[in-house]
């Protein structure tokens, strides 16, 4: 199964990952609202940059949490994919997965599909801060 990997020794904050990615699902650029999003740790004495976006790899938390089947896993693909018409904006995948987002102005569910295995957010990384990796 393939991922995206986060290189935090090359990225520049640029926001690029979380624009394209907004303007995407959103149709209009909204890092807020991506499904990707790249924040500086300021806990830690430089400021470490983190990533936060689905890698597909763990117990999907998101799909077990939702009553609805809104969030279904697709196996053949290797993503959760959300389907709009069976949400209710109950939430629960919200709270029971850090890495879904619930987009205040569309009132949509943001989860990371991967775009369809060619993920826009690597394409435009400038510095190749983000990769493809895993196995296929």
């Amino acid at each position: 199964m393939q991922y995206i990997e986060f290189h935090e020794e090359k990225c520049i904050a640029c926001d690029l990952c979380s624009g394209v990615c907004s303007l995407n699902k959103l149709g209009r650029v909204q890092p807020a609202g991506a499904c990707i999003r790249v924040t500086r740790d300021m806990s830690e004495s430089f400021g470490a940059m983190r990533c936060s976006v689905c890698d597909m790899t763990h117990d999907r938390e998101c799909v077990e949490s939702c009553p609805a089947d809104a969030l279904v896993w697709d196996e053949a693909a290797g993503v959760v994919r959300f389907i709009e018409e069976e949400c209710t904006h109950c939430e629960a995948c919200v709270e029971a997965c850090p890495n879904v987002r619930l987009d205040a102005v569309s009132d949509r569910i943001m989860i990371c599909d991967l775009c369809d295995g060619d993920p826009l957010c690597v394409k435009w990384c400038p510095e190749g801060a983000l990769t493809w990796g895993g196995a296929s």
